[in-house]
């Protein structure tokens, strides 16, 4: 079988059957549980009242153990036991656990977020859920990559991180654990994460960083660390686990007995010991030995030494060379830029004196000609009135001269007038009297003859 089916931690589990165990603050460690940690003894120092432990099941078969944050909606740690087993496949509906929201819960087994036939009060209330995670640039991550997609054993990471850190796992656990611990048959894993100051959805933390912890408890109990963090995703850390605890997790104790006192991975002391042996097997003594050496010592001293010295004074004379010509060159520099700024500044100033000069004569006309006009008093519509008279008056001769002929012109039309209407009344009035003589005589006659 080949070695990727050997890094299943008992995760060979369908995730929408995967059920989770909210064990009580009053049962010890993680109940039924406490198996997956290294002599059955779970870390010490996490004790903040708002995390809650889990135990992670499945067709009654324990799987692993978390212990998750309510405040930061993300697992602090989550603990495995290494065992052979096929893999599986992660996929399916993420699953919350419906004891965190509801505690009177009686549903003892994680639920798919897409069940809504039996809701579940105040949910989202103390776990992350998956719609948290809808306008973000982050995705819900298992700590181990191959875990079942649990909400309470997965934080925000984003695509590139998480596929980095799944990568730098399988590489530690396939290169550097299961060939010096049987092929994984006494080893333990706990993989947590440290929560950061970013929030996605003001509510679920984003980690700072992420790690894991191995313990190999045959032949020879020794442990391993690594730490990720999320600000550079291209390096990670070798540490050991007690440095782990002191730089991430405040002192806390993952494993019980530091896990065979702290002893560090059997690829170092190979190569520790191969350093010892390559040093030589049988050291002389002797008198004359010590005294060569004694020798060695001085010579080496007085080397060091001198060198140091020579060290010292190359600096000085740098120092001293260095800061010469840095002072001379600042120096030259400044002397060249004021230079510039007033040969610059001499046009300017040229322009601006023979600017001051034309309005000085300017002004100085000005003031004579106000002199001479309050001298003679003329005021100026007098002189404008004066010297537009002539134009005025050559403009209103043609105008005039019109006027005339009209004039002349109508006494004429009037004249004309009178003397036909005085003809056309005197032969009106002769008509009318010569036709009232006449019509009288001929009224006459006609009596007469009558």
């Amino acid at each position: 079988m080949g070695s990727a089916a050997l890094l299943c931690l008992l995760l060979a589990t369908l995730p929408c059957l995967l059920e989770g165990r909210v064990v009580p603050a009053a049962e010890e460690g993680f109940a039924e549980c406490n198996e997956f940690f290294y002599q059955g003894s779970p870390p010490q120092g996490f004790g903040d009242p708002s995390n809650a432990k889990i135990c992670q099941k499945h067709n009654g078969d324990k799987h692993f153990a978390t212990l998750y944050s309510t405040k930061d909606k993300i697992p602090v740690y989550s603990a495995f036991a290494y065992r052979e087993a096929a893999a599986a496949s992660a996929g399916g509906d993420w699953l919350i656990e419906p004891q965190l929201d509801d505690t009177g819960s009686s549903r003892d087994e994680g639920t798919s977020t897409a069940d809504t036939s039996n809701p579940i009060e105040n949910l989202g209330t103390n776990q992350a859920l998956e719609g948290d995670y809808a306008t973000s640039d982050y995705q819900p991550g298992p700590l181990f990559h191959q875990a079942p997609n649990a909400l309470t054993n997965s934080v925000p990471l984003t695509k590139t991180f998480l596929d980095k850190w799944a990568a730098d796992v399988d590489q530690l656990v396939n290169e550097r654990l299961l060939p010096h611990c049987g092929n994984g048959a006494f080893l333990h894993l706990i993989v947590g994460a440290v929560p950061s100051d970013v929030k996605i959805n003001y509510k679920v933390s984003v980690p700072g960083a992420v790690w894991l912890a191995a313990c190999c408890s045959d032949p020879e109990a020794w442990s391993m660390g690594i730490i990720k963090r999320t600000a550079d995703a291209d390096n990670i850390e070798d540490v050991s686990v007690e440095e782990l605890e002191k730089k991430l997790l405040g002192g806390a104790k993952l494993f019980s007995s530091q896990c065979g006192g702290g002893a560090g991975h059997p690829k170092q002391k190979e190569d520790s010991e191969a350093l010892t042996d390559a040093e030589p097997q049988a050291k002389a003594s002797g008198p004359f030995f010590r005294f060569i050496q004694f020798l060695v010592c001085i010579v080496y001293e007085i080397v060091k030494s001198l060198l140091c010295l020579v060290w010292f004074l190359v600096k000085q004379i740098c120092n001293l060379v260095f800061g010469r010509v840095y002072w001379i060159w600042t120096a030259v520099t400044t002397y060249m830029f004021a230079l510039c700024k007033v040969l610059f500044n001499i046009p300017c100033d040229v322009l601006r004196v023979f600017g001051n000069v034309i309005c000085g004569l300017v002004q100085i006309l000005n003031n004579i000609c106000s002199v001479v006009c309050l001298i003679l008093r003329i005021p100026m519509r007098f002189l404008s009135d004066m010297a537009s008279f002539p134009y005025y008056t050559l403009c209103a001769i043609p105008n005039v001269g019109l006027d005339i002929l009209g004039g002349i012109w109508g006494v004429f039309a009037l004249g004309f007038t009178a003397v036909f209407g005085a003809f056309g009344g005197s032969f009106s009035v002769a008509s009318f009297a010569g036709s009232s003589f006449f019509q009288r005589f001929v009224g006459q006659s006609e009596g007469y003859e009558a």
